[in-house]
C-alpha cells in the first residue's frame, strides 16, 4: 500500500470548482429550480438560454487544459509512477465526487491545441468510481446470490415520456382522464417536486406562468430506438418503454427482475441536500392512483432488480448529498441497494443530441462481444468521441461515469 498526503481540503475544493466551471460553458450553467423550456433541449430541468458556440475553440482548449492539470498535479501526479495503464478505481471524497477524472489532462500542451489533442487520462486508464471497497464486496456477493450477469441477458429501454396534458400523445392515457385533469394532475406533481428541490421555494409560482413545463427530449426517442437495434442484431431482447410506457406505474409494478440491463433516458431531478427528493422524471401524464410520476430515490430503494446494469441517461443523476466518510448519497446509492452491481450516472446537465450519440456508441461496444465489461465499452465510446472533433470537448462525452463492480 502506497499513501500520499493531499494537499488541504479547501484547497482540493477551491481547485475541483475552478474545473467543473472549465468543463460546463458558463451558458449551458443552469439552475436546479428553473424549467423554462427553450428549443436547445438538454437533460435537465432548463438550458440556462444558452448554446454550446465556442466550447470547442482553441483558446477554451488551453484554459481547460491548465486548469485541469491543476487537478491532475494535486490529487493524481504523486502517484503517477504507479498507475501505468491500469484501471484506476476511484473512492473520493468531498468535491471530489463531481470531478470526472478521466477528463484531467496530464500534460499541459502548446499553444493552439484543440480538446481532441488534449492529455486526458483516459488516453491511458479506465477509470470507475465506487462509494467504498466494501460496497463492491457486498454488490458482488448480492449478485452472486442473483445468479445475474450484467452483460447478458434481455434489455428495458425507458424512453421519451409525456411531460405534458397537452401533448397530443396523451390523448392516449388508458385511465381516461380529461386533458384538464391531466393538466391538473401534472401540474401539482410538479409544483411539489420543485418545492421539494428549492426546499420551500415558490415553485409553484413557476409552474403558473408556463415555466414549469419540461421540455420534451425527442432525442430520447432515437437513442432508445437504436440501441433497441443493436441489441437485437447482437441477438438479445429489448423491450422498449416510450411515451406513456415509461411510467412509474410500470417501473414499478412490473417484473424487472428478468432485465440485465436498465437504460433510462429522461430528464433528473436534482437535491443535493435533500437527496430522497432527488429522482427521473418518467411520464407525468396517465399514472397510476397516488403516483406522480417522479421516480425519487426512495422509491428506487424499494425496487428489486436482477443485478443489472443501470444506466441513467440523463442529467446530474449522479449526484446526492455528500456525507463525510460516506460519499455522495443520491440515486447510485439507491440502484446499487435494489440490486444494481453498476450504475451509470452524469455529473452534470447533458447535451440532447451528443449523449444519444454516445450511449449508442456504448452500446454498439459492449453488445459487440461476449465479456466486453461496460467500463471498457463507455472508455472506448469516449474515445470515438473525441476523436470525432464534432463533440471532443469534455463537456459531451465527460460527465457520464461508472459507479460500482467494474466486472
Amino acid at each position: 500500500m502506497n499513501i500520499y498526503r493531499l494537499p488541504a481540503r479547501a484547497e482540493v475544493e477551491k481547485q475541483a470548482i475552478a474545473l467543473r466551471e472549465q468543463i460546463i460553458p458558463a451558458t449551458l450553467r443552469r439552475s436546479g429550480t428553473d424549467t423554462t423550456a427553450t428549443s436547445g433541449a438538454q437533460r435537465g430541468l432548463s438550458t440556462g438560454g444558452g448554446s454550446a458556440a465556442g466550447v470547442a475553440s482553441s483558446a477554451a482548449a488551453g484554459e481547460y487544459a491548465k486548469v485541469s492539470n491543476a487537478l491532475y498535479r494535486l490529487v493524481i501526479e504523486p502517484a503517477a509512477p504507479l498507475l501505468k495503464n491500469s484501471r484506476l478505481l476511484i473512492v473520493a471524497d468531498g468535491a471530489l465526487n463531481y470531478v470526472p477524472f478521466h477528463a484531467l489532462v496530464t500534460s499541459v500542451p502548446a499553444a493552439g491545441a484543440d480538446f481532441s489533442t488534449l492529455a486526458y487520462l483516459l488516453k491511458t486508464n479506465d477509470t470507475l468510481f465506487a462509494p467504498s471497497a466494501s460496497v463492491v464486496a457486498a454488490i458482488r456477493q448480492q449478485s452472486a446470490a442473483n445468479g445475474g450477469n450484467a452483460r447478458a441477458g434481455s434489455m428495458l429501454l425507458v424512453a421519451d415520456p409525456v411531460f405534458d396534458a397537452g401533448d397530443a400523445r396523451s390523448r392516449k392515457a388508458k385511465d381516461g382522464a380529461t386533458a384538464a385533469g391531466e393538466e391538473s394532475a401534472r401540474g401539482l406533481s410538479m409544483d411539489s417536486a420543485l418545492a421539494d428541490v428549492a426546499q420551500g421555494g415558490n415553485a409553484g409560482e413557476a409552474s403558473s406562468t408556463g415555466k414549469g413545463a419540461l421540455p420534451r427530449l425527442t432525442g430520447t426517442r432515437a437513442e432508445a430506438q437504436q440501441i433497441a437495434r443493436l441489441a437485437t442484431a447482437s441477438g438479445r431482447k429489448a423491450d422498449t418503454w416510450l411515451d406513456l410506457d415509461a411510467s412509474e406505474s410500470n417501473v414499478e409494478g412490473r417484473d424487472l427482475k428478468q432485465y440485465r440491463v436498465l437504460h433510462f433516458a429522461t430528464h433528473g431531478l436534482l437535491n443535493a441536500e435533500r437527496p430522497q427528493f432527488t429522482g427521473v422524471v418518467l411520464s407525468l401524464v396517465g399514472n397510476g392512483e397516488g403516483k406522480d410520476g417522479f421516480l425519487r430515490t426512495d422509491e428506487i430503494f424499494n425496487l428489486r432488480l436482477g443485478s443489472p446494469l443501470v444506466m441513467l441517461s440523463a442529467c446530474e443523476t449522479g449526484l446526492g448529498r455528500e456525507t463525510r466518510g460516506e460519499g455522495v448519497i443520491g440515486l447510485t446509492r439507491a440502484f446499487m441497494y435494489a440490486g444494481a452491481p453498476t450504475v451509470g450516472v452524469c455529473l452534470w446537465s447533458v447535451a440532447d443530441k451528443s449523449t444519444a450519440d454516445l450511449m449508442a456508441d456504448f452500446y454498439k461496444n459492449l453488445l459487440a462481444k461476449e465479456g466486453t465489461t461496460p467500463s471498457v465499452a463507455l472508455r472506448a465510446a469516449r474515445l470515438n468521441m473525441i476523436a470525432g472533433r464534432k463533440y471532443s470537448a469534455p463537456f459531451y462525452w465527460a460527465p457520464f461515469t461508472l459507479v460500482g463492480d467494474w466486472r
